[in-house]
């Protein structure tokens, strides 16, 4: 790991974020093959091939030249947690758990190159209203690799819910010469290799010349296996609102520049922050007016994740404010309307 310094790292943070975003978030649990049976993921892996700069950008590699590799291999199990107290229904989900490798690594302002070897653990629930709506999600990704380990946490209050219905997404593929072709969007083909086992390849987002055959940006495969039952699993992360506090400083720095997924408008002095439940003394806080003249709208690598057998998870932001508060090495920031909590992201 010689030669990456802790600033070039979190670019590879951005990377690691994007991975389990699109491989992770929002699975189907329960899905049925052409027998009958019930199936859940088992194992999520396969390679990206960063060939351009702006697949590099695309994952926030912007501190390294074209030509880093990404292998992922991470199995899967099925969850439910039955600890929410302010819950409806047990939220289901799923953990996963696996090696990342980023080989081919080559820094923009030194020589050589750089391979880097971690273990990722992922926890995502959502809690349903219904068979078709999801109400709540809490997502956590805990990225361990020695002194650069990073945990994130993220909450999103779903409101209105979001619909969650099966084959949603059908319409983003169409039948191609055997196999499933996206309609729009990045060029990706999808292919039932066996009878529990899905192949997805072709290209990244935002990318210039590909054709997913000649050049292949990613490939991944899930393999699927017997539904079995769910294990029982603590809710990952408990948010509690801070009051009574105003810190001298208000310069926030923990959280970089996540406030830009939302439309950002003037800093104002009406903080309305959330944290952690363990969160002891607050250094510094800000506070902005979120506009909803353009809402934002986060929809992360929604055609791969309907691909692998995955509906995606969204979120749009209307107005309100985003506060962040940093406590020594951690930052949390919260998206509230009306002084209710709706998104909420934390970082260690």
């Amino acid at each position: 790991m010689s030669g990456l310094s802790k600033k070039q790292f979190i670019s590879l943070e951005l990377l690691v974020c994007a991975l389990v975003i699109f491989s992770t978030i929002s699975l189907d649990y329960e899905k049925r093959n052409d027998d009958g049976d019930d199936v859940q993921i088992d194992r999520i892996q396969g390679e990206l091939s960063l060939l351009t700069s702006s697949t590099m950008k695309s994952l926030g590699l912007d501190d390294f030249r074209p030509g880093a590799i990404v292998q992922i291999n991470l199995s899967a199990e099925s969850i439910i947690a039955t600890d929410c107290a302010t819950c409806d229904t047990n939220p289901l989900g799923v953990r996963l758990n696996g090696k990342v490798i980023v080989s081919n690594l080559q820094p923009i302002s030194s020589g050589g190159t750089v391979r880097i070897e971690g273990v990722l653990n992922v926890t995502h629930l959502q809690e349903y209203d219904g068979p078709n709506f999801v109400v709540r999600e809490w997502l956590t990704i805990d990225w361990d690799l020695d002194e650069f380990s990073k945990t994130m946490n993220v909450f999103i209050e779903h409101q209105p819910a979001k619909w969650s219905v099966d084959h949603r997404y059908d319409a983003s593929l169409v039948a191609y010469d055997g196999m499933k072709k996206s309609r729009t969007g990045p060029v990706v083909y999808v292919e039932n290799l066996l009878q529990k086992s899905v192949n997805v390849y072709g290209c990244l987002p935002n990318t210039m010349n590909c054709d997913g055959v000649n050049r292949e940006e990613i490939n991944l495969s899930t393999t699927l296996k017997k539904s079995q039952q769910p294990t029982d699993v603590n809710i990952p992360t408990k948010w509690k609102k801070i009051d009574g506090i105003n810190p001298d400083s208000n310069h926030t720095k923990n959280l970089g520049n996540t406030k830009q997924l939302l439309e950002i408008v003037e800093p104002i002095e009406n903080h309305n922050p959330w944290c952690l439940s363990e969160t002891q003394n607050i250094d510094s806080m800000q506070s902005w007016n979120v506009s909803g003249e353009n809402p934002s709208s986060i929809h992360p690598m929604g055609l791969w994740l309907t691909s692998l057998g995955m509906p995606s998870s969204s979120f749009t932001s209307s107005y309100g404010v985003w506060t962040e508060v940093d406590s020594g090495d951690l930052g949390c920031g919260a998206y509230s309307k009306n002084g209710k909590l709706v998104l909420a992201i934390s970082q260690i």
